[in-house]
């Protein structure tokens, strides 16, 4: 498992450096276009939602791989280590279970971007890419999560025995 969640780390972040390369010289030409030519990028609000999308959602998952997400105990856990052990594996499945859920919410909205032939206002450019790759990277993200969840709980099984 872990040279795929090393491949799949190495992939999006270049994706996350690519998009935020491009976020960076969209606006640079935008603010010099403005600035001395008094014309700016057409477009330039849509394509930067368009970057920031494969800057979030490449994001999310780097994020779940590396276990950077932010957790909040708001109850004391009962039990001691082996309660929060319990409780850690519960709240990974159930946000395995909230990304699958939006995955498949976003895939929906994503086949109706298609079927409807939806478009950027300035650009003309088809949103269903965007929402499909959305849908797949939280697709992904549940994967991710399920994995490492079983990961844990294997591991821990095994120092028990």
């Amino acid at each position: 498992m872990k040279p795929l969640l090393l491949l799949l780390q190495t992939v999006l972040k270049r994706m996350a450096e690519i998009c935020i390369a491009i976020l960076a010289l969209l606006t640079l030409a935008d603010v010099l276009g403005r600035y001395f030519l008094n014309i700016s990028v057409v477009g330039a609000v849509e394509l930067t939602e368009i970057f920031m999308v494969g800057v979030i959602f490449c994001g999310i998952v780097l994020s779940t791989v590396a276990r950077e997400h932010v957790a909040v105990d708001l109850l004391p856990l009962p039990f001691g280590r082996l309660g929060a052990r319990i409780f850690h594996s519960i709240s990974q499945l159930i946000a395995a279970a909230i990304c699958a859920v939006l995955g498949a919410a976003s895939w929906s909205q994503a086949e109706s971007a298609l079927d409807y032939a939806d478009q950027t206002t300035m650009l003309n450019l088809p949103l269903a890419p965007v929402v499909f790759f959305m849908s797949i990277m939280l697709f992904i993200n549940t994967a991710v999560q399920l994995g490492l969840t079983w990961f844990d709980l294997r591991n821990e099984v095994r120092q028990h025995v």
